[in-house]
C-alpha cells in the first residue's frame, strides 16, 4: 500500500475531561449543551488530510522481526508451524488495530432530524473485540449505547452506534475508556441532554494468567449529561438481557 505512514512512535495522552453538566435540573440550556460540545474535542486518531492509513509495508517488516526476536526469546525453534508465524502475526495485528485508521465518530456526520419529541435512544446487544493495552491480550463482550437528542436536534442511523463502539475497540484499549470515547464522541457530535454506554466483556489477562478467573466478568459504565434514575434503570435493564417493562 503506497504514501502511507508508520505507526507512531509515542501513543497520544488522553485528551478527554469529564465537564459539568446541568446544574439545575433535567432540562440542559443552551449554554449547557455548548458546554457539553466543547468539552468532548474531536478524536483525530492517527489520520492525516494527506496520509490516511497508519499501517505500511515498514511497519509489516518491523512486526514481523520483533515476532522472530519473540519467538528466539521464548527458545521456539523454527518449524513447519512457525516458520510463517512473523508474517501470520503481523496480519493479524493490522487486522485487530484497524480502528486506528479512522476517527470513529466521524460516523455520526450522516444523521438526520430528531422528532419534536424524540425521546430515548437505545442500542443494546453490541459485540465488540479488543485488544488490553496493558497485555496485549484480548476482550471481548457486549456493548448498549444510549443518548437522548434534544427536539429539533439531530439523530443517526442505529447502525451507527454500533460502528462507533467497534471503531474505538478496534485499538490498544481499556474496556472504560471505549465506552468514554463512546460517549464523548456522541455529545460533541451530537449535543444529546445525555450520552450513557455500559460494557460487559471478558478479558483473557484475567483468564489465562494472574488472578486466572475464566468466568469473571467486568462492567463498566459511562454517563455523560443529565439521567434521570428511571432512565438509568431501563439502559442497565436492556443491557443485562431485560425488556423495558420487565421489573
Amino acid at each position: 500500500m503506497g504514501g502511507m505512514t508508520a505507526i507512531p512512535s509515542a501513543p497520544r495522552q488522553a485528551r478527554y475531561q469529564m465537564p459539568p453538566f446541568c446544574s439545575s435540573g433535567w432540562a440542559m440550556t443552551n449554554d449547557e449543551v455548548a458546554q457539553g460540545a466543547a468539552a468532548y474535542p474531536a478524536d483525530i486518531g492517527y489520520q492525516t488530510t494527506d496520509s490516511p492509513a497508519w499501517w505500511d509495508n515498514n511497519a509489516d517488516v518491523a512486526v514481523e522481526r520483533a515476532v522472530r526476536q519473540l519467538l528466539s526469546a521464548l527458545g521456539v525453534d523454527e518449524g513447519e508451524h512457525t516458520a510463517e508465524t512473523p508474517a501470520r502475526v503481523a496480519r493479524a495485528w493490522r487486522e485487530m488495530l484497524w480502528g486506528y485508521n479512522e476517527v470513529p465518530e466521524d460516523h455520526l456526520d450522516t444523521d438526520f432530524p430528531a422528532p419534536d419529541d424524540p425521546g430515548l435512544i437505545i442500542m443494546h446487544g453490541i459485540s465488540f473485540a479488543s485488544t488490553c493495552a496493558h497485555h496485549l491480550l484480548p476482550f471481548s463482550g457486549t456493548a448498549t449505547i444510549a443518548y437522548r437528542p434534544h427536539p429539533g436536534q439531530r439523530i443517526v442511523g442505529l447502525s451507527k452506534l454500533a460502528r462507533l463502539v467497534h471503531g474505538y475497540a478496534a485499538r490498544l484499549q481499556v474496556q472504560e475508556n471505549i465506552g468514554h470515547q463512546a460517549t464523548a464522541g456522541i455529545m460533541r457530535k451530537l449535543n444529546p441532554s445525555g450520552a450513557m454506554s455500559v460494557i460487559t466483556a471478558r478479558h483473557d489477562c484475567m483468564r489465562l494468567r494472574g488472578v486466572r478467573e475464566p468466568a469473571a466478568e467486568a462492567t463498566t459504565e459511562s454517563r455523560k449529561g443529565m439521567w434521570p434514575d428511571r432512565e438509568i434503570a431501563l439502559v442497565h435493564r436492556l443491557h443485562a438481557g431485560g425488556r423495558p417493562g420487565a421489573c
